[in-house]
C-alpha cells in the first residue's frame, strides 16, 4: 500500500513538473490578466512584449511602465486592482476585453487587442 502511494505521488509530481508554461499571449483574457498580474507583483519587465508596436499612447505607457520608478508606481496604482469583467469578444484577429481598473478597481474600460502571428497584443484602451 505504501509503495502504491509513493508511485502515485511520484507520478503527480513528475506530471506537474513537466507542464509547459502557459503562453500569456495565447488568448486576449490572458494578456489582460498578465497586465494586472504585473501591476500586482511589481514585475513590469515583460509588459512591452504584450503591447503592439503600433498601439495608442495609453497602451504604450503600459509598455513603458518599467522605464522609471514614477511610471511603475503610476501603472501599479491604476492596474493592481484591475480585472477582466466579461468574456472577451473575438472577431477574427481583433478582440475586445472589458475590464475594471483604477485606484479602486471600479473604472470601466475596454482593452482592444490584435492577433499577429498567433499572439495577442494590446493595441488600445
Amino acid at each position: 500500500m505504501k509503495l502504491t502511494i509513493v508511485w502515485i505521488m511520484t507520478a503527480i509530481i513528475i506530471g506537474a513538473c513537466n507542464g509547459k508554461p502557459k503562453d500569456v499571449q495565447a488568448d486576449p483574457r490572458s494578456v489582460a490578466e498578465a497586465i494586472f498580474d504585473a501591476a500586482k507583483s511589481g514585475n513590469c519587465q515583460g509588459l512591452a512584449a504584450l503591447v503592439d508596436t503600433e498601439a495608442d499612447s495609453d497602451s504604450k505607457r503600459i509598455a513603458q511602465a518599467s522605464a522609471d520608478k514614477a511610471s511603475q508606481e503610476e501603472f501599479q496604482k491604476y492596474f493592481a486592482k484591475g480585472k477582466v469583467s466579461a468574456d472577451p469578444v473575438i472577431s477574427g484577429d481583433k478582440a475586445s476585453v472589458n475590464i475594471l481598473f483604477g485606484p479602486d478597481g471600479t473604472r470601466e474600460e475596454t482593452f482592444e487587442m490584435t492577433r499577429k502571428e498567433g499572439k495577442w497584443y494590446l493595441t488600445s484602451f
